[in-house]
C-alpha cells in the first residue's frame, strides 16, 4: 500500500476542501505556531480509524468539525479522505470487496449522527478499517506516526507501553485484534454454554415438575369425571324428592280448604250473638253512669263544705299565733333600744380619745424628718471621701505596678541573653572538629569509586544472564507451543472419541452381529453390503431372526482376484460359514462365481452367483462399522498422544525449571546491582553530606563569632536597663498612709449609713403608728353611725307591729261564728250521699252480669276468627309447599338442560346409572362433597402438563446437541487462541532482534558511536514482557534511556522509531518536529539518516519542522499559512523542480 494524497473538509481548521499530495521522499510541512500543521497528522490518524477525543486534543469527537469564527459560520460535517495505491497481492481488498487498483478510505463525521467509514463507496465497519491500515503494518495508533510529544512519551513511558511500539513494528495488531475477537467469542461461547447448563438442569427441574403435574392432572380428570356422574345422580335425587313432596302438598291443601269453609260458618254464628249482647250491654252502662253523676256531684259539695270548714278554724289559730308573736318582738325591739344607747356613749369617748392621740403624733413627725435629712447629708459626705481616698491609693498602686513590670522586663531580658550567650558556648563547644570531617570525605570518595565498580560488575553480569534468559525462553516457547498443539491434538482425538462412543454406545442390544464383528480397514462397506439387513440379527439367541452358525461348505475355487473376506473381517464362529463364501475385490471384473459365492467390492457393491446385483445397499451398517473402526483406532490412538502431551509438560517443566534458575540467578544480579547502586547512591550521600557538614562548620563558625559579638553588647545594654529600673522603683512610695487615710475614713462612712438607718426607722415607726390610729378612729365612727341606724330602726318596727295588732283583732271577731253553720250543712248532705251510694252500687252489680255474658260472646267469636286463620294458614302453606316443590322440580330439570343437555327425567340414561341405586339427596350430596374436597386437595392442576413435558423433552435433546456444538467451538477456539498466541510470540520475538539490530547500527550512527541494546524485562512471556532501553553513549557507562540527558534521550528514542519502522516499514511515515530537541550537529545527523531511510525504503516521508536545516533536506515543502484568523490553507513548492528550473537559467 503506497499512500498518496489527503483530502480534507471542514476539519479542525481546515474548513475548505484541501488537498495534501503524499509523493515519494521528504514532504516538508512547514509554518508557524498555531497554524494548524499538526491538524495534518491528526487528519490521518483520525480516517484511520482514531477515536480518542482526548487523541484529537478535543472535549468529544465533533469538536473535530469546524467550530466556526467570528465571520464564517460552523460546519455541520468534517470529511477526511486518504488515497492510497494498493500492491497486486495487498490482502486489503478482501474487507471493501472489490479488485481495483486504488483504494479510498472516508471518514465522515456529522453533528448529532456520529462517523460513518467507506471504503471505494463502500460502507464499511471501523473494525474493518483498523484490519485494513493494520494488515498494511499502519494505523492510528502506529509507532510511524509521531505526533508531538512522542518522543517524550517514549522517553517516560512504562516499559509495557512501549511493547505495543514493538508489537506494531512486528505486524502482530491484527493479530491482537483477531485474538480479541477469538477471545470474545470464547468467552461468549463459555458463557452461552455456562448458560445452556443452567437451562439444562432448569429443564430437568421442570422435567420432574412437569411428570409430577401430569400425574395430578390424569387424576383431576378421573376425579372431575367422578364429580360429574354424582352431580347428575344429585339433581336426579333432588328432582325425584321435589316431584313426592309437591303431590303431598297440593293433597294437604285440599283437606285446609274443607276446614276454612266449616271455621266461616261458626265465625258467622258467634258474629251474631255478640251484636246482640253488645245492645243490652249499652243500655245497662247509661243507666250506671247517670247514678255515678249524681253521687259524684253530693259528694263534691259535701267535701268543699268540709275543707271550708276547717280552714276556718285553721286560721283563727293561726291570727291567735300572730298576736303572740307581735307581742314578742316589741318586748325584743325595747331592749335593743337600750342597748344601743349604752354602745353610742363608750364610742364617742373612744373617739375624742383617738383625735387627741392623733394630733401629738402629728406635731413629733417634722422633728424626726429633719433629723434623718442631716443624717443622710453626712452620710453622702463620707462617701464622696472614701472616693477620694480609694482613687489615691489605686494611682499609687498602678504606679508601683509599672515599676515593678519594668525591673521585671529588664531582668528577664538581662537573664535571656546570658542563656543566649551561655547556649552559644555550649554550640561552640559541640561543633566537630573540621579535620575529622575531611577525613570523612576522602573516606566516602574511596567507597564511592569501589561502588561504581561493583555497579559496573552486576551490569556485565546481568547481560550474560539475560542472554541466557533469552535463549531459555525461545526454547520454552517452542516446548510450550508443541505442547498446545499436542494438548489440541489430544482434546480433537478425545473429543471425536467420546461423541463416537456415545454414538455407538445407543443400542439396543449388546450381542448383535454388527456389534460383535471388526472388519479390516477399508473392508466396512464390502461387509455391509455383503450381509445387509442380516448385521442386525442377534448371535446365538433364541428369537425371530439370529445367527446359528455352521460349519464352512467349499463350493469352488475363489474368483480370480479377490480374497475371501473371513481374512479381512474378525467375526463370532457363527458367521464364518456365511462369510468364507463372500469375496472382495477392488473392482467387479465379471469373475466367474460358484454356487453360493458372493462378491463385493470394497466400495459396497454385491453381485451374487445368481446374478442378483445391489448398489449402496447398507449404507447405515456401513456408517456404523467405518465408526466402530474409527473408535477403536482413537482408543489405540489416545494412550499414545496422552504420553507425547506428558512428555511435553515433563519437557516443558524442565525448561521452566531451567528459565527459574536463570530468573533467580538474574534477579540475584539485579539484586547484587540494585544493592551496588544503592551503596553508591549512599557513598554519593555521604560524600556530600561531608562536603555539606565541612562547609557548613566553616561557615557556622563565622556565624557563631558574630552572633556572640552582638549578645554581649545586649548584654551591657540590658544590664544598665535593669538597674535604672530598680532606681527608678526605690523612688516610689509603698502606699501604706494612703491605705490607713482609707480605712478610717470608710469607718466614718460606715458610722454616718448607721445613722442614716436610725433615723429612717423612727420616721417609719411613727408613720406606722399614725395609720393605725387614723384607722382605729374611722372604725369608731363607722360603729357609730351603725349604732344610730340600728336605733331608728327598731322605732320604725315597733309602729308597724301595732297597726298589725289592730287588724288580726278585728278579724278574729268577724270569723268566730262561721264554723258553726257550716258544721250544719255538712250533716244533711252526709245523709244524702249515702243514699246516692246504694243505688249505685246496686245497678254496677247489674252491669256486671251483663258484661260476663258479652265477653263469653266475644271469646266464642275470637275462637272462630282463630280456628278460621289457622285454616286459611294451613291452605296457604300446603299450597306454597305444593308451589315451591314444582318450582324446585322446574330448577333442577333447568340444571339438569344446562350442565347435561337433557331433562332430568332422562339423567339415568344419559349418565348410565340405574335409578334404583340413588339414595336420598344428603347422600349423594355427601358424597359430592367428599369427591370435590379431594378434588380440591389436590390444588393448582396443569391440565396442559403432557404437552409441556413432550416440548420440553425436545426441546431439551435440541439443547443438548446445542451443548455438544459449543463444546466444540470451545476447543476450536482454544486452539485458535493458542495458535495465535504461538505465532504472536515467534513474530514478536523475531521482531524484537530485529529492531534491536537496527537500533544498535541506528544509535551509534546518531551518536557517532557508542551502544546500545533492548531488553524484555518483567515477564517470561514476550506478550507480557516489558521493553527496556540500555544505552551507552560515546565516553559513558551504559545505562537506563531515564539516565540519560535531554538530548541524548530524544536521540535515542529517534533511534528507537526509526529502528521499528525499518523492522516493518509502514506506508507512511510521519515525523511532527522531532527535531526540536536537536542541536545544529545532531540535527545534520537526523538529516542524514532520513536520506538513507528514503533510500532503503519506499515508504513516504510527512515531516512537520521549524528548523531550516531540516527544511533544505526537504524534497518539497507545503506551507500552512492562516491569512484568516481561524483558517488554515495550504500551499506547496518542490524543491527539486526549482533546483532543476534554477540551473536550466
Amino acid at each position: 500500500m503506497q499512500i498518496k494524497k489527503l483530502r480534507l473538509s471542514g476539519f479542525k481548521s481546515f474548513v475548505d476542501p484541501t488537498e495534501l499530495r503524499i509523493e515519494k521522499g521528504l514532504t516538508g510541512v512547514v509554518g508557524p505556531n498555531g497554524c494548524g500543521k499538526s491538524n495534518l497528522l491528526e487528519a490521518i490518524r483520525w480516517v484511520m480509524g482514531e477515536n480518542s477525543a482526548k487523541s484529537m486534543r478535543g472535549g468529544g469527537m465533533e469538536d473535530v468539525i469546524f467550530a466556526g469564527t467570528q465571520d464564517r459560520p460552523e460546519r455541520q460535517f468534517a470529511e477526511v479522505a486518504l488515497t492510497a495505491e494498493r500492491e497486486t497481492d495487498d490482502v486489503t481488498s478482501l474487507h471493501v470487496g472489490d479488485n481495483d487498483s486504488e483504494l479510498e478510505i472516508v471518514r465522515r463525521i456529522e453533528r448529532g449522527a456520529g462517523s460513518a467509514y467507506r471504503a471505494n463507496g463502500t460502507d464499511v465497519r471501523a473494525k474493518d478499517i483498523a484490519l485494513i491500515f493494520a494488515d498494511a503494518a499502519t494505523g492510528a495508533h502506529s509507532p510511524a506516526l509521531v505526533s508531538q510529544g512522542k518522543i517524550s512519551n517514549i522517553i517516560s513511558s512504562k516499559p509495557e507501553a512501549r511493547r505495543e511500539m514493538l508489537e506494531e513494528a512486528a505486524g502482530i495488531s491484527g493479530l491482537h485484534v483477531r485474538r480479541k475477537d477469538a477471545e470474545q467469542k470464547l468467552r461468549a461461547a463459555e458463557k452461552n454454554l455456562a448458560r445452556l447448563d443452567d437451562i439444562l438442569g432448569d429443564m430437568e427441574q421442570r422435567a420432574a415438575n412437569l411428570r409430577r403435574q401430569a400425574k395430578q392432572a390424569e387424576r383431576y380428570r378421573k376425579l372431575s369425571a367422578e364429580i360429574t356422574l354424582v352431580e347428575g345422580r344429585l339433581i336426579y335425587a333432588r328432582w325425584q324428592e321435589a316431584a313426592a313432596a309437591s303431590d303431598l302438598a297440593k293433597a294437604e291443601a285440599e283437606a285446609a280448604e274443607a276446614r276454612v269453609d266449616a271455621a266461616q260458618n261458626e265465625q258467622q254464628a258467634a258474629v251474631a250473638a255478640q251484636n246482640e249482647s253488645a245492645r243490652a250491654l249499652g243500655l245497662l252502662r247509661a243507666e250506671v253512669q247517670r247514678a255515678r253523676e249524681e253521687a259524684s256531684e253530693s259528694s263534691h259539695r259535701l267535701l268543699t263544705l268540709t275543707n271550708e270548714r276547717d280552714n276556718l278554724k285553721s286560721r283563727l289559730f293561726d291570727l291567735q299565733a300572730q298576736a303572740q308573736r307581735i307581742h314578742d318582738d316589741n318586748a325584743r325591739e325595747d331592749q335593743l333600744t337600750r342597748d344601743a344607747m349604752e354602745a353610742l356613749d363608750h364610742l364617742e369617748q373612744d373617739e375624742k380619745r383617738l383625735a387627741t392621740e392623733l394630733s401629738e403624733l402629728n406635731r413629733e413627725r417634722p422633728d424626726l424628718e429633719r433629723a434623718a435629712e442631716r443624717a443622710e447629708r453626712k452620710a453622702s459626705e463620707a462617701e464622696v471621701e472614701l472616693a477620694k481616698a480609694v482613687a489615691e491609693e489605686a494611682r499609687i498602686q498602678a504606679e508601683i505596678k509599672v515599676a515593678n513590670a519594668a525591673v521585671d522586663a529588664a531582668q528577664a531580658r538581662h537573664d535571656r541573653l546570658a542563656v543566649e550567650l551561655g547556649r552559644l558556648d555550649s554550640e561552640r563547644a559541640e561543633m566537630g572538629d573540621e579535620t575529622e570531617l575531611e577525613s570523612t570525605l576522602a573516606e566516602a570518595i574511596a567507597a564511592r569509586q569501589a561502588a561504581q565498580k561493583s555497579a559496573e560488575s552486576s551490569g556485565h553480569r546481568i547481560a550474560t544472564l539475560e542472554e541466557q534468559r533469552i535463549e531459555a525462553t525461545a526454547t520454552r516457547d517452542t516446548a510450550q507451543s508443541a505442547l498446545a498443539a499436542l494438548k489440541a491434538e489430544l482434546a480433537g482425538l478425545q473429543s471425536e472419541h467420546d461423541a463416537l462412543n456415545r454414538e455407538l454406545s445407543r443400542t439396543e442390544s449388546t450381542n448383535k452381529a454388527i456389534d460383535r464383528i471388526k472388519p479390516a480397514a477399508g473392508f466396512e462397506r464390502a461387509l455391509a453390503a455383503a450381509l445387509g439387513d442380516d448385521l442386525l440379527a442377534s448371535v446365538g439367541e433364541e428369537g425371530d431372526r439370529f445367527w446359528g452358525g455352521g460349519e464352512p461348505v467349499a463350493a469352488g475355487n475363489a474368483p480370480a482376484g479377490t480374497e475371501t473376506l473371513l481374512d479381512k473381517v474378525q467375526a463370532p464362529a457363527e458367521l464364518h460359514g456365511r462369510l468364507s463364501q463372500i469375496f472382495v475385490a477392488d473392482h467387479d471384473e465379471g469373475q466367474v462365481l460358484a454356487v453360493g459365492q458372493r462378491l463385493v467390492t470394497k466400495g459396497g457393491a454385491l453381485r451374487r452367483w445368481d446374478g442378483f446385483v445391489a448398489r449402496d445397499d447398507g449404507n447405515a451398517s456401513a456408517e456404523r462399522l467405518v465408526r466402530a473402526n474409527r473408535l477403536r483406532e482413537l482408543q489405540e490412538l489416545l494412550k499414545p498422544a496422552g504420553d507425547r502431551v506428558a512428555a511435553g509438560e515433563t519437557a516443558l517443566a524442565k525448561q521452566r525449571d531451567a528459565i527459574s534458575t536463570i530468573e533467580t540467578e538474574l534477579s540475584e544480579a539485579r539484586n547484587a546491582r540494585r544493592e551496588a547502586e544503592e551503596s553508591l547512591r549512599r557513598t554519593l550521600r555521604e560524600a556530600d553530606q561531608a562536603e555539606e557538614a565541612l562547609a557548613w562548620l566553616r561557615k557556622r563558625t563565622a556565624s557563631l563569632a558574630e552572633r556572640d559579638a552582638a549578645l554581649k553588647t545586649e548584654t551591657a545594654t540590658a544590664r544598665a536597663e535593669l538597674e535604672a529600673a530598680q532606681q527608678e522603683r526605690s523612688s516610689q512610695p509603698d502606699g501604706a498612709a494612703q491605705e490607713l487615710a482609707r480605712s478610717a475614713l470608710q469607718d466614718q462612712r460606715d458610722t454616718a449609713r448607721g445613722q442614716v438607718m436610725s433615723a429612717q426607722a423612727a420616721l417609719s415607726a411613727i408613720d406606722q403608728k399614725l395609720a393605725q390610729v387614723k384607722e382605729q378612729k374611722a372604725v369608731a365612727s363607722a360603729q357609730i353611725r351603725s349604732w344610730q341606724d340600728r336605733s331608728g330602726e327598731a322605732e320604725a318596727r315597733m309602729k308597724e307591729m301595732a297597726k298589725r295588732g289592730a287588724l288580726i283583732e278585728a278579724e278574729v271577731g268577724n270569723l268566730a261564728d262561721r264554723p258553726r253553720v257550716i258544721e250544719v250543712e255538712v250533716t244533711r248532705l252526709t245523709e244524702q250521699q249515702d243514699a246516692l251510694n246504694t243505688a249505685v252500687s246496686e245497678k254496677d252489680a247489674a252491669l256486671q252480669a251483663a258484661e260476663l255474658a258479652q265477653r263469653d260472646h266475644e271469646d266464642r267469636l275470637a275462637q272462630a276468627s282463630e280456628m278460621l286463620s289457622q285454616a286459611r294458614e294451613t291452605r296457604a302453606g300446603a299450597k306454597a309447599r305444593a308451589e315451591n316443590q314444582d318450582l324446585r322440580r322446574m330448577e333442577m330439570g333447568r340444571i339438569s338442560a344446562e350442565k347435561f343437555e337433557c331433562p332430568a327425567p332422562v339423567l339415568p340414561k344419559k349418565l348410565e346409572f340405574d335409578e334404583d341405586t340413588i339414595g336420598d339427596a344428603s347422600q349423594e350430596s355427601a358424597e359430592l362433597e367428599r369427591l370435590s374436597l379431594s378434588r380440591e386437595r389436590i390444588g393448582p392442576v396443569n391440565l396442559v402438563a403432557a404437552d409441556e413435558l413432550a416440548e420440553l423433552e425436545t426441546e431439551w435433546e435440541k439443547s443438548t446437541k446445542e451443548s455438544e456444538e459449543l463444546n466444540e467451538a470451545i476447543h476450536q477456539l482454544r486452539g485458535s487462541i493458542g495458535s495465535l498466541n504461538r505465532e504472536g510470540r515467534q513474530r514478536l520475538l523475531a521482531a524484537f532482534e530485529e529492531v534491536d539490530r537496527h537500533f544498535q547500527r541506528l544509535f551509534a550512527t546518531l551518536f557517532d558511536g557508542g551502544k546500545a541494546h533492548l531488553e524484555m524485562i518483567n515477564s517470561d512471556d514476550p506478550l507480557e514482557a516489558g521493553l527496556e532501553i540500555m544505552a551507552q553513549p560515546p565516553g559513558k557507562k551504559l545505562t537506563s534511556l531515564t539516565l540519560l540527558s535531554g538530548g541524548e534521550q530524544a536521540l535515542t528514542a529517534v533511534a528507537l522509531i526509526f529502528g521499528l519502522f525499518l523492522t516493518n516499514p509502514a506506508p507512511i511515515c510521519v515525523l511532527d518536529e522531532v527535531d526540536a530537541p536537536l542541536d545544529d550537529a545532531n540535527i545534520e545527523r537526523f538529516c542524514d539518516l532520513l536520506d538513507k531511510m528514503v533510500a532503503e525504503t519506499s515508504t513516504r516521508y510527512l515531516i512537520v519542522t521549524h528548523n531550516a536545516v531540516t527544511m533544505s533536506r526537504m524534497h518539497r515543502l507545503f506551507g500552512v499559512t492562516m491569512v484568516e484568523r481561524g483558517i488554515s490553507q495550504l500551499v506547496s513548492v518542490d524543491l527539486d523542480a526549482a533546483e532543476e528550473l534554477l540551473a536550466a537559467e
